[in-house]
C-alpha cells in the first residue's frame, strides 16, 4: 500500500483573482508536486490549511509525511523576530502559521518532511532561524536567484557536502568529495541565520544556502530548488523524492495496525 504524503497547497485571494464572494480564496497546488510523489509510490494529498490544532494533530495521525510546497509567498517576517522591509513580497500569513503548526507536530512525532522553496524557508524559522527578506538588497555580491530562463530548466551550480543526507541520497555513498548538481532557481528570499539544530547541506556558489536537514530526525530535509520540476530528467533530483518516499514508507509499515489472524472453527 502507498505510504500517504499530505501535501501543502497554495492559497489565493483579493481583488485580482475572481471568486464567488469577497471572503473566499482559491487554494492551489502545481501538480508537478503530485507527479513526483506519485511516480516515486506516494499517495498524495492535498491538506487544508488551517490552524486548528486538533485538525493539525489529526493530519499527523493519519498521513505519513508531509511536503512543504513552494509558492507565491514571502514567510512573514514577525515568524523571525523582523519587521517588514520595503522589499518584502506578498505574505499569506495563514497559510504559513498553518504550516508552521503542521511542521512542529511532524517534527514531534519524527515524520518524514520535505520542505521546497518557501518550504525550506518555512522549516529553517520553525526551528529558530531567520531569512533575508531579498537577496539583492541585503546580501551584496550575490548572484541572481531568479532565473529569466523557464523554471524547468537549470540556471547555476549547487555544492552538496559531504556526510549529509543529501549528498548520501544523490552520489555514491563511499565518496567523500562533494557533489556539484545543476538547479533551477526561482527565489528571491533566502535563509540567513541557519537555525541551530540544522545543517547545511548544500550552497550556491556565491555562498547563498541551498540545503539544510536536521540530524536528529529520520528525514527533515529542505531544498531552496524545485526538484519537482527536474526530476523526470535528472536521477539526482528524483533520488530526493524517493528517499522521501522510502521514509514514509518505512512510518506507514511501522504505524500500520497488525492484521489478526482469522479464526477457524468457529
Amino acid at each position: 500500500m502507498r505510504p500517504c504524503i499530505g501535501v501543502t497547497p497554495d492559497i489565493h485571494g483579493g481583488r485580482r483573482l475572481k471568486t464567488r464572494s469577497p471572503d473566499e480564496k482559491i487554494v492551489y497546488l502545481w501538480d508537478q508536486y503530485l507527479a513526483a510523489l506519485l511516480q516515486c509510490g506516494a499517495m498524495p494529498v492535498v491538506l487544508p490549511v488551517t490552524l486548528e490544532k486538533a485538525l493539525i494533530q489529526n493530519m499527523a495521525e493519519r498521513c505519513d509525511g508531509f511536503l512543504l510546497a513552494g509558492g507565491n509567498f514571502d514567510v512573514p517576517p514577525e515568524l523571525y523576530g523582523q519587521q517588514p522591509k520595503p522589499w518584502l513580497g506578498p505574505v499569506k500569513r495563514d497559510r504559513s502559521q498553518s504550516e508552521l503548526l503542521l511542521l512542529r507536530e511532524a517534527a514531534k512525532r519524527d515524520l518524514p518532511v520535505l520542505g521546497i522553496c518557501g518550504g525550506m524557508q518555512t522549516i529553517n524559522v520553525a526551528f529558530g532561524g531567520t531569512l533575508y527578506q531579498d537577496i539583492g538588497e541585503e546580501r551584496q555580491g550575490s548572484r541572481l536567484h531568479q532565473q529569466k530562463a523557464r523554471a524547468d530548466k537549470t540556471s547555476h551550480w549547487v555544492t552538496v557536502y559531504p556526510k549529509t543526507m543529501l549528498h548520501t541520497l544523490m552520489g555514491d555513498k563511499t565518496t567523500r568529495e562533494p557533489l556539484r548538481i545543476r538547479v533551477n532557481s526561482t527565489h528571491h528570499q533566502a535563509v540567513c541565520d541557519v537555525a541551530a539544530t540544522l545543517v547545511v547541506n548544500a550552497r550556491a556558489a556565491d555562498g547563498i544556502v541551498e540545503g539544510v536537514e536536521s540530524p536528529d530526525h529520520r528525514f527533515l530535509m529542505g531544498v531552496q530548488w524545485h526538484p519537482e520540476l527536474l526530476f523526470n530528467r535528472f536521477d539526482r533530483h528524483k533520488s530526493i523524492f524517493n528517499a522521501f518516499v522510502k521514509a514514509a514508507k518505512r512510518r506507514h509499515k511501522n504505524a500500520a495496525p497488525k492484521r489478526r489472524s482469522p479464526r477457524h472453527g468457529t
